[in-house]
């Protein structure tokens, strides 16, 4: 327990279940379900230092990632194992990856979405909400990388 960066910041109360630390995060959800617990998967910075000093090499970086997939799995899919499955997944959550995975699938549709994003930055909103309580907000590039790859190459 004492070897998790989160555990070792917060503490154990703040996961808010009987078992503590990394042990709590792969417990819990199998004992009370991912409803209520699968924030405890997304909690983890996954370094693998609890697998490095746990004395029964238990995998919990690997079992966490899978909480992680269960917790966004698609609620009537046929893998799943645990009561609650999907319990994270939200409509615009969906959508927006669904979005990304398309544009990212494909060459010319990146190529023009880079474009118009580094185009349009004076559009990026300043207040990007907790983010920007401590951060300066976040812009696009003004140019992307391959155009200045390109300047340099023909400069």
């Amino acid at each position: 327990m004492n070897h998790c960066p989160v555990y070792a910041r917060f503490g154990g109360h703040a996961y808010g279940t009987t078992y503590p630390g990394p042990i709590g995060a792969i417990i819990s959800p199998h004992l009370l379900g991912l409803e209520s617990t699968y924030p405890l998967a997304f909690a983890s910075t996954l370094c693998g230092a609890c697998s490095e000093v746990c004395p029964v090499k238990i995998p919990i970086p690997d079992i966490l990632v899978r909480l992680r997939n269960e917790a966004m799995a698609k609620p009537t899919s046929e893998d799943a194992t645990l009561r609650g499955s999907g319990a994270a997944r939200t409509l615009p959550d969906t959508t927006i990856w669904g979005v990304w995975a398309q544009v990212y699938s494909r060459l010319g549709l990146y190529r023009l979405a880079s474009w118009f994003m580094s185009r349009g930055r004076a559009l990026s909103p300043t207040d990007q909400g907790a983010w920007t309580r401590s951060r300066t907000p976040l812009v696009p590039a003004p140019k992307r990388l391959r155009d200045l790859l390109r300047e340099r190459r023909d400069g």
